[in-house]
């Protein structure tokens, strides 16, 4: 199913011929409030159980945009997750060839640091911009309950679409992004809603500032990332751009 619907984008986008009009530059950076719920390892709460509650973690992004046709734009983002935290076991298990037990105080890092490589087409631009495409998000983290550690790595390909809407004549713009996937026993959805503001000139280069809401839902089958993982991170987030 997941093929057939990738073959359709590709078709699609072939068939369009979508690209951008000019050679344009895209960069991004900002931080993004994470709330951390659900289980790692063996049902074991990261809010309860292991004192990981949230995180101010920061991004960055950079796309570029080209003329020619077929040719599939690029961006490349890298997103920092990780919290630390304390706190008391409900459950017996065992992790990383380390016994724990019911009681037991622990330390825990969770990190969840990912890069994503994507390559799409512009089928849209027109003041209401609407790109597809699709993303490999490779994850380069851990999970750490004391002294006993597994690595959270791995690669994901998953589907893009991304809308931006301009509100005429007034800077500001509003958009939405959704990396999504279900393959075997992982599954991934990151979406996010923008309210957003720039400069327009058309000339010089462009400089806004963007706010919204982000959510990230992650399942991770721990016979491929070595680790369970299944957490939601859920927040707002704030970000500086760049347009050149």
């Amino acid at each position: 199913m997941t093929t057939r619907i990738i073959a359709g984008l590709i078709l699609l986008a072939s068939a369009t011929s979508a690209h951008a009009d000019f050679i344009g530059v895209f960069a991004g950076i900002g931080g993004w409030r994470a709330d951390f719920s659900g289980d790692v390892v063996s049902n074991v709460n990261v809010e309860n159980e292991l004192g990981i509650a949230d995180d101010l973690s920061n991004y960055a992004y950079f796309a570029f945009e080209h003329p020619v046709p077929l040719l599939p734009n690029i961006r490349v983002e890298r997103t920092n997750v990780s919290d630390t935290g304390t706190g008391t076991l409900t459950g017996s298990f065992e992790f990383a060839g380390e016994d724990f037990t019911v009681g037991e105080m622990v330390e825990a890092d969770i990190d969840l640091t990912s890069t994503d490589l994507t390559l799409y087409y512009e089928l849209l631009d027109t003041g209401m911009d609407l790109d597809v495409g699709l993303t490999a998000r490779v994850f380069q983290g851990d999970v750490i309950i004391d002294n006993a550690s597994r690595s959270v790595t791995g690669g994901l390909p998953m589907l893009y679409a991304r809308a931006k809407f301009g509100l005429p004549f007034s800077g500001f713009y509003l958009g939405a992004d959704i990396n999504t996937l279900s393959y075997r026993d992982s599954e991934l959805t990151d979406l996010s809603f923008t309210v957003g503001w720039e400069i327009e000139n058309f000339i010089l280069p462009e400089f806004g500032i963007e706010g919204g809401y982000r959510r990230m839902t992650l399942e991770l089958d721990p016979d491929e990332f070595d680790v369970g993982v299944d957490v939601d991170l859920d927040g707002v987030f704030v970000n500086l751009t760049a347009h050149f």
